[in-house]
């Protein structure tokens, strides 16, 4: 019968032209049945209701048969037209009536829809328990009312509990592999989230090393380019050479020894520790200034901002540097203005210089070009700080302002 629909399985989409395994086998299985029974002699032609008809029950037979292979194209009506060729063949005195309404209530609740399904379960039992009342009490026999019983309860009670085992354990699959795909989607989604995530980090490690090797190696080597190439326009100056020496001197010591900590510490995983202070600043300037650029430095903060925290002393620093460079690279043999004020709950730091149009022959670093990488690093800085960044050509002058939190200053 259509027990043997596999578990689990969904029921396949009917294509014209095409019968499934599973209705051509319980088809064929009841019209051989049926002919067995035929000629055991099991079928009781004498007392049938329509005796002159009896030897017409192939027809029923056949029209049935053929509503199982064809009754997933629409599952009610074939399912009805197999129950009326069962109670036709009974009419004619055929046991094979039996197998067909059966076969119909399986179809109902197997094939059908959830809410069929549910109806015909409980109209099957139903049905059974009323056709056991319904004989006891026109006959008033005992056994009659437990062999009805037991026909209805085979024909009608048990497929339906039958088909519902069935169609349980099937639904039951197919939630277990939808939650199977679902949980493997998610797995692929995160799988995937976490990829982007691990590249996001790793650009952003990638970004902010290149920002610590700039801001650490170009303000080192931009100092050692410039002092060196004011001693080589004053070679007859003994003086100025010797400071150069020493001034080249420091900054080559200082730029290995913080790359060396720089490399440690990324070696070692740690947060790379802010670099450089306000009162660095003046220091810094000098190194300008003792090559003949000139430079003008102010800091107006309360305290002159020791308040502040490493961060922001280093944010500033570190623009006051890329300032310096930027001033000797693009506009040198001008004045450079750096100053520090508090404005309202904000930290500002100005660089202003007069736009000047460079003659290469007469520039001290001539073989230095600039990237943008300074300017963007102090956008970047800026921005990661909660602060704000922007610089401007106003008229003939290059105004650079940066605004960093200072609730240190406040408080």
């Amino acid at each position: 019968m259509s027990a043997l629909t596999p578990v689990g399985r969904s029921a396949p989409a009917f294509r014209l032209g095409k019968i499934f395994v599973e209705d051509l086998v319980p088809a064929l299985l009841y019209a051989v049945l049926t002919w067995i029974f035929f000629s055991a002699g099991f079928s009781n032609y004498s007392h049938s209701l329509l005796e002159e008809f009896s030897w017409w029950w192939p027809l029923p037979l056949a029209i049935g048969c053929v509503a199982i292979l064809l009754r997933r194209i629409q599952v009610p009506v074939f399912a009805a037209i197999i129950a009326l060729c069962g109670i036709w063949l009974f009419l004619l005195g055929n046991t094979a009536g039996f197998f067909l309404l059966f076969e119909a209530v399986f179809t109902l609740v197997l094939l059908g829809s959830a809410r069929l399904s549910r109806f015909t379960e409980h109209g099957a039992l139903v049905l059974t328990g009323l056709l056991v009342v319904l004989m006891y009490f026109v006959t008033g026999s005992v056994a009659l009312t437990v062999t009805t019983g037991l026909l209805a309860g085979a024909t009608i009670w048990m497929p339906a509990e039958w088909a519902g085992n069935v169609r349980k354990a099937r639904d039951l699959a197919v939630s277990e592999r939808q939650t199977a795909e679902a949980t493997a989607h998610a797995a692929t989604i995160q799988a995937q989230a976490q990829a982007r995530e691990h590249d996001m980090l790793l650009t952003e490690e990638r970004t902010s090393m290149a920002r610590e090797v700039h801001d650490v190696l170009s303000a080192r080597l931009s100092a050692i380019a410039l002092q060196s190439g004011a001693a080589l326009n004053s070679p007859n100056n003994t003086e100025l050479n010797s400071k150069v020496m020493e001034e080249i001197r420091v900054q080559s010591v200082k730029g290995i020894e913080e790359l060396n900590s720089m490399i440690r510490m990324l070696h070692q995983g740690s947060p790379l520790t802010p670099v450089g202070t306000l009162a660095d600043i003046p220091a810094l300037v000098s190194t300008y200034t003792v090559a003949g650029e000139q430079v003008e430095y102010s800091n107006d903060l309360p305290q002159n901002g020791k308040k502040l925290g490493a961060s922001i002393q280093a944010a500033l620093y570190r623009a006051a540097n890329e300032s310096l460079i930027n001033f000797s690279k693009h506009a040198p043999n001008s004045q450079l203005k750096l100053e520090l004020k508090l404005v309202d709950d904000s930290v500002q730091f100005t660089a202003s210089n007069p736009l000047v149009h460079l003659d290469p022959g007469k520039t001290r670093m001539t073989s230095v070009l600039g990237t943008g990488t300074g300017l963007r690093s102090m956008h970047a800085r800026s921005t990661e700080l909660g602060g704000r960044f922007h610089a401007t050509n106003t008229g003939n002058q290059f105004v650079l302002n940066m605004f960093l939190p200072a609730e240190e200053l406040l408080h």
